[in-house]
């Protein structure tokens, strides 16, 4: 673990130890032969480390959600998404593996927009990185046939729970 204490961490800090967090969470649950673990459940998880990291930086998930709705291609749905080949990431036969690759999708795609940020006068920061994972989280969820706003009921009513506690 970073020697970095929170409070010193930047808010892009913050959010690459969230996404490795991810891979580390649902390594976890995996572990524990008890557990089936597929697309739905790494989503799952995925989506509430997602949503508590702009709640903890105080970044609205509503506007994340609007800008993907806003800045999707319709006719793009079925072919490259940021010039990646998600049949390529999604065609496993073990959504589990199929969720590996999608993490490392995003993780190029991070990788490449920071490129781009070098080139351009575009900042390379913790909203941008939150939008480029919210966007394949939420195709990876069209493609697995997965009902997205059901989803985001279930990690709300957790997150309700949790507060109350």
């Amino acid at each position: 673990m970073d020697d970095i204490l929170p409070e010193e961490q930047s808010n892009l800090d913050a959010f690459f130890q969230m996404f490795d967090w991810v891979g580390e969470d649902i390594s976890e649950l995996n572990a524990d032969e008890e557990n089936e673990v597929g697309g739905y459940e790494c989503l799952f998880i995925a989506f509430n480390n997602l949503r508590s990291y702009c709640k903890q930086i105080g970044l609205d998930y509503c506007m994340i959600e609007d800008q993907y709705l806003a800045s999707i291609n319709p006719k793009q749905s079925d072919e490259t998404f940021w010039d990646h080949n998600l049949d390529e990431s999604f065609s496993e036969l073990d959504e589990l593996a199929g969720f590996g690759k999608l993490l490392e999708t995003i993780e190029k795609g991070f990788s490449e927009y920071e490129k781009f940020c070098e080139k351009s006068d575009e900042v390379f920061d913790e909203w941008h990185c939150v939008l480029i994972m919210h966007s394949f989280l939420q195709k990876y969820c069209e493609k697995l046939e997965i009902d997205y706003t059901l989803l985001q009921v279930e990690i709300s009513a957790l997150h309700s729970e949790i507060e109350e506690e």
